[in-house]
């Protein structure tokens, strides 16, 4: 189709040398090209600052975040700038795209359909990595299973449990979350013999702690001294106490085997007395 006198001359001469298309397709791709890179850096600059002042000291953590959620809006972005690219090409060279629009809306609906599990998985995934859930490193409890995050991804997160085994979880699957390496309290408790005097066994634990928290070894991984919170389970043949340890984070499994070993020292030297154990019927 050619163009009509009140274009420009210029205009008119590249129609009648049949560039007129050629160029304006070329025109499209550049813009294109500009449009990608532009989004790239935007993306780039504007994701960082936002996720890094929601956790601005581990830096590890937010480049991680950084270049997972980085890369998925930009693909998004970019898939984007490149369909409207490519219909508007298709335009231009006069071909009707009315039947290629219906038939990419039935088969895109289709293919909607039948990964709409996989779409929720990357959507939940998108939020865990943007409210930063959980990461690489953390001790997680999914509800599904627990254990030590080794990878997370935009659909699933990868998990090693204590007994070294793999776990594949997807996002999408996953209705709550405990996040137990950011929980910097260690809940110790001691378990006693039922007859015992519990003021003498709250002076008795009170020292022990008092001992532990002192420890050379055992001071670099607390925030502050330990608190005896009081007893927390009686039962026919035992009372439990419980004492709460605030410690640094990811320093709690550490915290708790020491203070195991502390408490088998004290039954050894008999300053505290051990529940009895009832023996199964002969």
């Amino acid at each position: 189709m050619h163009l009509t006198s009140s274009a420009p001359v210029w205009v008119q001469h590249l129609d009648r040398l049949h560039l007129l298309t050629p160029l304006r397709v070329l025109a499209v791709m550049v813009a294109a090209i500009i449009a990608t890179l532009v989004v790239r850096r935007l993306v780039s600059k504007g994701l960082r600052p936002v996720l890094e002042r929601t956790m601005p000291a581990d830096r590890s953590r937010a480049e991680a975040r950084h270049k997972a959620l980085g890369s998925s809006l930009r693909a998004a972005l970019v898939g984007v700038i490149w369909a409207v690219a490519v219909i508007t090409v298709i335009s231009e060279l006069g071909i009707d795209i009315g039947g290629l629009v219906a038939t990419a809306t039935v088969v895109g609906g289709a293919i909607a359909f039948g990964a709409q599990t996989l779409i929720r998985d990357i959507i939940s995934g998108f939020f865990v990595l943007s409210d930063d859930q959980y990461g690489v490193g953390d001790e997680v409890d999914l509800g599904l299973t627990s254990g030590l995050v080794e990878r997370v991804t935009l659909r699933s997160a990868r998990l090693r449990d204590g007994e070294g085994r793999i776990w594949h979880v997807q996002h999408g699957n996953v209705l709550r979350v405990a996040n137990l390496t950011k929980s910097a309290t260690a809940l110790l408790d001691v378990a006693v013999d039922r007859d015992s005097r519990v003021d003498d066994v709250l002076a008795t634990i009170d020292d022990l702690v008092a001992t532990f928290a002192a420890d050379e070894r055992i001071a670099p991984l607390l925030l502050h001294a330990p608190a005896v919170v009081g007893v927390v389970e009686v039962a026919d043949d035992r009372i439990v106490v419980r004492i709460s340890a605030p410690c640094h984070i990811g320093r709690k499994d550490e915290v708790k085997r020491a203070w195991n070993i502390a408490v088998l020292h004290a039954f050894e030297a008999g300053r505290l007395e051990r529940p009895a154990i009832a023996l199964p019927p002969v």
